[in-house]
């Protein structure tokens, strides 16, 4: 068994616990729920019918409960090299399938056309975003948007949620069958992932 057991914070009030962990838990269905549609309507969009069977297991889906207070002081390592704008979030392209909640929060910024610009705030729906590993398997046929969080004056918070391909998933090839970038060097999904793990860190500050 290659999952590991989700650790749940135990704050001594029992009722909450549960209840955070049952609304934690029905908030990663409704987002997984929605991912994995994203990959059949894709797969029909695009006439991949074999890009769904990369998602036939979720191993490493993972959800995450995101909080940037107000910094104290400023972090002179996260002026951005594209415009000099003090960022949260280094600027960056993701990997998979993000469904992202922002609330009523701004500070979310994407490229388009060589200049960041302010995303729409998700209020109650959900952001859903393709990654550059996902964009290589399908011969590129989707953008994987480049983006980043801008410095805010309040603490903004966030829900990120990440559908990636089963372990065993061959991502070697695109679905035309041209090599991909990942391909270069991993075979499948499982290999590149651990790699891919110990440098996203790099990222959250």
């Amino acid at each position: 068994d290659i999952q590991e057991p989700n650790v749940w914070p135990s704050t001594g009030d029992c009722e909450f616990d549960k209840e955070f962990k049952e609304t934690f838990q029905e908030g990663f269905e409704i987002r997984r729920n929605i991912a994995r549609a994203f990959v059949r309507s894709i797969s029909r969009a695009l006439e991949f019918p074999e890009l769904t069977s990369l998602f036939a297991e979720d191993e490493f889906s993972a959800m995450g409960l995101r909080k940037y207070p107000v910094r104290k002081r400023v972090n002179e390592n996260m002026y951005s090299d594209h415009d000099d704008t003090l960022l949260r979030e280094l600027e960056h392209v993701d990997s998979t399938i993000t469904v992202l909640t922002t609330f009523n929060n701004p500070g979310l910024q994407m490229l388009y056309e060589g200049v960041y610009r302010d995303a729409p705030v998700s209020d109650n729906g959900f952001i859903v975003n393709i990654g550059k590993l996902v964009d290589d398997i399908i011969d590129n046929q989707l953008v994987s948007v480049k983006h980043r969080v801008k410095e805010t004056e309040f603490d903004r918070y966030s829900i990120t949620y990440f559908l990636g391909p089963q372990f065993d998933a061959d991502i070697s090839r695109s679905m035309s069958g041209a090599m991909t970038e990942a391909g270069r060097k991993y075979r499948i999904f499982g290999e590149w992932i651990k790699d891919y793990l110990g440098a996203i860190e790099l990222f959250y500050y």
